[in-house]
């Protein structure tokens, strides 16, 4: 049995997208590989990712996929394909987990319920930069960063996370507090908050809807 915790590391399982991608009410997934002697089993238990191929005539673990060590032609092929599955079902059923704040995590809640959109990580450069898209015109209306404090003018040291949305009345609405000029935009048209509950959820989530519409316009 292979322990996937690794590869899980910073990242959220989510169980909706684990029922989705075929996973039972156990929160188990099985596939027949192409060789049909051999199933893929992964698991979701106690917050814990588990992933083996069964030797479905011996009835029992085929340990070769799991070894790090060279191995013949045969389970070599099984184990591609084994760990195909375990990527896809990494990619499709889990997010990055690099936004820690409450504030930021329930922003994500609900934009994601709302807005049936899902944090893209689009720079390689930069792993703790991400956006929301609206899914019909493909715009993007929310960018969450974590950057140094000192970077947007905030006293202190230590990172902060923020969100960047666009905005129609700019001017009237940044104090420069819980409210700032648009950060690496526009600062015509963008805004930047930061999440560490200097504004409410109540309020912040005003500031969203408003620049989902904005974008949809």
């Amino acid at each position: 049995m292979r322990d996937l915790s690794s590869l899980v590391e910073n990242r959220v399982i989510i169980k909706d997208k684990l029922t989705a991608y075929g996973f039972n009410q156990d929160y188990v997934y099985e596939k027949l590989l192409t060789n049909p002697n051999f199933k893929a089993v992964i698991s979701y238990e106690n917050d814990a990712l588990t992933a083996r191929v069964i030797d479905l005539e011996l009835n029992e673990d085929y340990v070769l996929v799991d070894v790090k060590t060279a191995i013949g032609r045969f389970a070599a092929e099984l184990k591609v394909e084994y760990e195909s599955i375990i990527d896809d079902i990494i990619d499709k059923c889990t997010r990055s987990d690099v936004f820690k704040f409450s504030q930021s995590k329930r922003l994500m809640e609900t934009v994601e319920n709302k807005y049936k959109s899902n944090l893209e990580f689009l720079w390689e450069k930069f792993p703790k930069d991400a956006i929301y898209r609206n899914n019909n015109n493909n715009k993007w209306f929310a960018l969450l960063v974590v950057l140094e404090k000192s970077k947007i003018g905030i006293e202190g040291e230590g990172e902060i996370e923020i969100v960047v949305l666009k905005h129609d009345n700019v001017s009237n609405v940044v104090d420069g507090e819980s409210i700032l000029e648009g950060y690496h935009m526009n600062k015509k048209h963008w805004i930047t908050v930061p999440l560490d509950d200097r504004i409410s959820d109540d309020e912040l989530f005003k500031l969203v809807d408003n620049s989902y519409s904005l974008i949809s316009s």
